[in-house]
């Protein structure tokens, strides 16, 4: 760390070090949050930290570390970054070299998220070597958790371990606003078969793009209107996007196959599996054989933003807030350990083609994480 002077520093470490999700097309050939969650333990064991690597998916941990307190643990508080990114595929700017320019730096991550990881390392590190640590009652962990931009296979793991906290603030881009509320998600895949042959002789064939035409146009006219419905006071309605489409393997044949890849934004009043019962009611009437596999189901989110550790916090930041995304708040939050998601940066930077965070912004996040750290 002594080479490290500031939290600036510290995030271009950070991005240097790639962490690309797997899941797709991730864009290089070094995948995986390996060699940052190691880069972490090392870290946050140099800070005092007791540290565990717990490994999720082959070659893919969580990163626990808890500083325990000298004195009776009066409170349990947490830090939840995750450690992956999305693809770097088709970026403007280099990806693991960050650059510095106009106020900002550049680099996957950089917002989503370990600029908000920074902050709050960086925080804690300020906090470890200061008199506060040595007066404090508080139990702090810092769980950094693999594979958020897929699965979020880290976050279910460490959300049913059963640990105990009086809040977990996971890390997000959020302009310093306390995410209370997110909408869930549900990736769903849904796929037609058809029978292939030569495309002189189509009819002899089935055409399984044509048959996913009609799933498609049943989505659209069938299903997104009754989506659109559902809608919460706070988060708006049910959002979906298909994303994905695939199908045939030459222009010379007719396609036996076809398959679609959607993402659909869901509320507490219309969860995913309710959608799904949706989707399998209109498109079976349209096609009877279409095939749909669950990708994820992850639920949306409310934590009141009058619990007292949630107005504590917020009080120090720039007040509270909703959002359209996920993250894994989802399946951290239950009864008695609410989550909510809060970082510097700006979301709207997250998984863009030039990512990057304004250092005015990192540089505030951590003063504001810091001040919060030391008065607990």
């Amino acid at each position: 760390m002594s080479r490290l002077r500031s939290v600036t520093d510290l995030l271009a470490e950070l991005v240097s070090i790639p962490s690309v999700n797997p899941h797709g097309e991730p864009g290089t050939a070094g995948v995986g949050e390996g060699a940052l969650a190691k880069h972490l333990a090392e870290f946050l064991s140099g800070l005092g930290a007791e540290v565990q690597l717990k490994e999720i998916l082959p070659g893919r941990p969580n990163v626990y570390a808890v500083f325990h307190p000298d004195k009776t643990v009066r409170q349990q508080l947490a830090f939840a970054p995750h450690t992956d990114t999305v693809s770097v595929a088709g970026m403007t700017v280099a990806p693991f070299k960050p650059e510095i320019r106009n106020g900002r730096l550049y680099g996957r991550g950089a917002s989503d998220t370990k600029g908000p990881m920074a902050a709050a390392l960086w925080a804690l590190a300020q906090w470890s070597r200061s008199r506060e640590r040595l007066q404090s009652q508080t139990r702090w962990t810092f769980a950094a958790l693999m594979d958020e931009e897929a699965a979020q296979e880290g976050s279910q793991a460490w959300g049913a371990s059963g640990f105990k906290a009086d809040l977990v603030i996971v890390l997000e881009p959020t302009e310093m606003k306390v995410v209370h509320a997110h909408k869930g998600t549900t990736w769903i895949s849904l796929r037609t078969a058809g029978r292939a042959c030569h495309a002189s002789m189509p009819q002899e064939g089935v055409n399984a793009v044509l048959k996913m035409r009609r799933v498609i146009d049943t989505l659209e006219k069938k299903v997104i209107p009754v989506l659109k419905r559902k809608k919460n006071r706070s988060l708006g309605s049910v959002t979906f996007n298909v994303g994905i489409i695939r199908g045939g393997s030459k222009i010379n044949i007719v396609p036996d196959r076809c398959e679609i890849e959607c993402d659909i934004r869901t509320i507490p009043e219309f969860e995913g599996r309710a959608v799904l019962e949706l989707i399998r009611r209109e498109v079976g009437r349209v096609v009877p054989d279409f095939r749909l596999e669950k990708v994820k189901i992850a639920p949306s989110i409310y934590v009141d933003p009058k619990l007292p550790w949630v107005r504590k916090l917020s009080e120090g930041m720039r007040g509270v807030t909703v959002a359209p995304w996920f993250c894994d708040s989802a399946f951290i939050a239950k009864a008695g350990r609410p989550a909510v998601a809060l970082g510097p940066g700006s979301i709207e930077q997250a998984h863009t083609r030039d990512e990057f965070i304004r250092l005015s912004d990192l540089e505030d996040g951590y003063k504001r994480f810091l001040k919060f750290i030391q008065s607990n």
